[in-house]
C-alpha cells in the first residue's frame, strides 16, 4: 500500500499523510545519511541492483547523482544524462571524491534541439505515443547515439520518462532489464502496456514504488 503525495492537497488528513510519509520514508534517509553513494530509490530495488551488477555490464542512466555512483562501482561502464545544471555539478563532484572514472557524463538542458526524431524506434508508431515535453527531446533521445542491443541495464529517474523508457526498450540486451522510479504514477501506464512479453518486478516502501522489467532472454516468437 502506498500513501500517495496529493499535490496542493491541504488539511488534516493531508497532513497525516504527510506524517506517514515522513516516518516510512526514514529508513531510507537514515542509509542515504551514512553511504553518501547510497542511491534515492526503494530499497529492495536497491537489493536487486547489487546483487544483479557486475563488473563485465554497461549501463545507461537519465538522472545523475548518487545511483550513478553506486551504480558505477558495479560496472564496466554507465553513461549518464542530465538536465539540471545543479545536479550536473554534484554529479561529477561526487564521482571525484570517490575517485569513479568509468562514467560518461553528458549535460543535455531543456530546449538542446528537436532531438532525433528519425531514429525513434518503431513502438513509437505502434503505440501512436506523441512526444509530450518537447523542451526534452534531445534529452530522451540522448540514448538513440548509442546502437539497439547496447546495454545490459538502462536507470530511468529524470524527466519525460515515457520518451525515455520507449527510446530505451530496444538498447537493452536480451536478459537486460529496465528500472523505472517513481512507477506507482498512472502517467507511465504507456511504458509497461509497451513490453507486455517484459517480466515485471514492483518494490514499494509505503512512499514510492521502483519497478523493474526484465528484457526476455530469448526473444519471443
Amino acid at each position: 500500500m502506498l500513501i500517495r503525495y496529493t499535490p496542493g492537497a491541504v488539511g488534516p488528513v493531508e497532513g497525516l499523510r504527510r506524517a506517514a510519509r515522513a516516518v516510512l520514508y526514514l529508513p531510507t534517509a537514515w542509509r542515504m545519511a551514512v553511504d553518501p553513494c547510497y542511491p534515492w530509490l526503494n530499497a529492495r530495488a536497491v537489493r536487486f541492483l547489487a546483487r544483479r551488477l557486475t563488473r563485465a555490464m554497461t549501463g545507461f542512466e537519465w538522472g545523475g547523482g548518487r545511483s550513478t555512483a553506486f551504480v558505477a562501482r558495479r560496472v564496466l561502464r554507465l553513461v549518464t544524462v542530465e538536465h539540471n545544471p545543479k545536479w550536473r555539478r554534484r554529479t561529477a563532484a561526487l564521482l571525484a571524491r570517490q575517485a569513479i572514472a568509468n562514467v560518461e557524463c553528458r549535460f543535455v538542458p531543456p530546449g538542446d534541439g528537436p532531438g532525433r526524431p528519425d531514429a525513434r524506434p518503431a513502438i513509437w508508431q505502434q503505440t501512436g505515443h506523441v512526444q509530450r515535453r518537447p523542451e526534452f527531446a534531445a534529452y530522451a533521445d540522448a540514448i538513440l547515439d548509442f546502437p539497439e542491443g547496447s546495454f545490459d541495464f538502462v536507470l530511468i529517474d529524470g524527466r519525460a520518462r515515457v520518451e525515455c523508457a520507449l527510446n530505451a526498450l530496444s538498447r537493452v540486451r536480451p536478459g537486460g532489464f529496465l528500472l523505472l522510479d517513481n512507477s506507482e504514477w498512472e502517467k507511465y501506464g504507456p511504458i509497461f502496456a509497451a513490453v507486455p512479453d517484459w517480466s515485471r518486478r514492483d518494490y514499494e516502501n509505503g512512499v514510492w514504488r521502483t519497478s523493474i522489467l526484465c528484457r526476455p532472454a530469448v526473444p519471443a516468437g
